[in-house]
């Protein structure tokens, strides 16, 4: 069955790219190994959730570059021309200090264009991202929002500059009225703690436009329900542990310190973080279910939950072998003779289980990753992308060989002075070349994942 495809993919994603691009071998051929001493092969992005994502972003953003470069571009052209002209009048004695004066102005007109339109640009950027991730309509309620936040922000600054000006009246008179100094203080308090609250409510009602178009309206309303109990939960943690300290400090305040009544209130005090912890990674679990299950439907839910729950038995168990092997070794180095080949073992042992925990680790997200891949974009769609990876990364392996013969090669006439210029030129020219060439195949790979991307939505 045909999963579900983000809306934000829309048909602008639609381009011209060659159809070789997908001429695909029913199987995906193994990529070539990369010769020894390619230290720092050049790989394809994973191909994950996020990578996609910023594919899309990245396509919207060179959209909205390219709407604004040639403008931009045009203007530079007119400042370069404005900068010959001036310096060409300064060659001229005596210099023209009037025309020098004008086009200066000019210029500075000119750049502030530039920057406003560069401005324009990276905030038509922000918007296509933010639309991309949480809808229109969800981001013309966010940025209605951040305006009425923005306009009381500038009503308090202008509140609170008029009281800034009263005050410095006051204290430059002759005889200062303290007590009216002192109300006109609390009143640029009361604005800051006025404007705050209005803040705070912003941002909150924000965060739940952003929950309801991630999530859903369902999904949302529990994840909210869920933290406002925590947040109940934290509040009332906080007021025992408030009570705990005063009681504390009232007994240290005591002419006979009873260091055992201190000790139990301390106790409390570790038994109410330790309760707060445990209610605080129940809720961020069920609000990680919720999410899950929300964006990738209950079946890949499950499937990713099942994943983490192997890993982390598995982490258990590796942190446990560790654990006893720093005890061994801590052992054998309290020895009054020290075997440091057995200590060099069990170090080698620790080492090997780091790694083993690592690829589990990698295996587990690789795993959660391809759920989450599918689960949105469908399998169809996943596996292709596969398969033109693989054809990439066959034609990426070929070069990173070559790259490194050519790299030996520098090295080696390097090493012999005087440096054969001309062939080191080659041989540098060469290495850009392929520098190029895997430039452009990770452009073509983009490409080519941005097609099937936008295909399937087209379907």
């Amino acid at each position: 069955m045909k999963k579900f495809v983000s809306t934000a993919l829309t048909a602008s994603l639609v381009f011209s790219l060659s159809t070789s691009i997908f001429a695909q071998p029913a199987a995906a051929p193994a990529p070539a190994p990369v010769a020894p001493g390619a230290l720092n092969p050049t790989l394809l992005k994973a191909i994950k959730p996020n990578f996609l994502q910023s594919l899309i972003e990245k396509q919207a953003e060179e959209k909205i570059r390219a709407e604004y470069e040639a403008e931009i571009a045009a203007l530079e052209e007119s400042l370069k021309a404005i900068r010959d002209e001036i310096k060409a009048i300064r060659e001229v004695k005596p210099v023209d200090e009037e025309a020098v004066e004008a086009l200066k102005a000019k210029e500075k007109s000119i750049n502030d264009e530039v920057k406003a339109l560069r401005d324009e640009m990276h905030e038509e950027i922000r918007i296509a991202k933010e639309v991309l991730k949480f809808g229109k309509e969800a981001v013309e309620k966010i940025e209605a929002l951040k305006a009425e936040l923005k306009a009381e922000e500038d009503k308090v600054k202008e509140s609170k500059e008029e009281i800034k000006a009263q005050i410095d009246e006051l204290l430059a008179a002759e005889i200062v009225d303290e007590e009216k100094i002192e109300e006109l203080k609390a009143a640029e308090k009361a604005l800051d703690e006025e404007l705050k609250v209005k803040r705070d409510a912003i941002n909150k009602e924000i965060e739940g436009i952003k929950l309801v178009a991630e999530y859903g309206q369902e999904a949302a309303d529990q994840i909210k329900a869920l933290k406002a109990e925590l947040e109940k939960e934290e509040s009332k943690a906080k007021e025992i542990r408030d009570e705990i300290k005063a009681k504390i400090d009232e007994l240290l305040a005591a002419d006979t310190i009873d260091e055992e009544k201190i000790a139990e209130l301390k106790a409390a005090q570790k038994a109410l973080d330790e309760e707060l912890k445990v209610k605080r990674d129940a809720i961020n679990k069920e609000i990680e279910e919720i999410k899950l299950v929300a964006k990738y439907g209950k079946e890949a839910a499950d499937e990713i939950l099942a994943i983490k729950a192997e890993f982390s038995e598995e982490e258990s168990e590796i942190k446990a072998k560790k654990e006893e092997i720093k005890a061994q070794i801590d052992e054998l180095l309290a020895g009054e003779t020290v075997d440091t080949e057995k200590v060099e073992e069990l170090k080698a042992a620790q080492k090997a289980l780091d790694e083993e925990l690592k690829e589990k680790r990698d295996a587990a997200n690789s795993k959660i990753e391809r759920i989450k891949l599918v689960a949105q974009y469908g399998e169809d769609v996943i596996s292709h992308i596969e398969k033109v990876q693989a054809s990439f990364e066959e034609k990426l392996a070929d070069l990173n060989v070559s790259k490194v013969e050519i790299q030996e090669k520098l090295k080696e006439l390097r090493a012999v002075k005087p440096v054969d210029k001309e062939a080191e030129a080659a041989l540098v020219a060469e290495e850009k070349e392929i520098n190029d060439q895997i430039h452009s195949i990770n452009k073509d790979f983009e490409n080519a994942v941005l097609l099937i991307l936008s295909s399937s939505v087209a379907q």
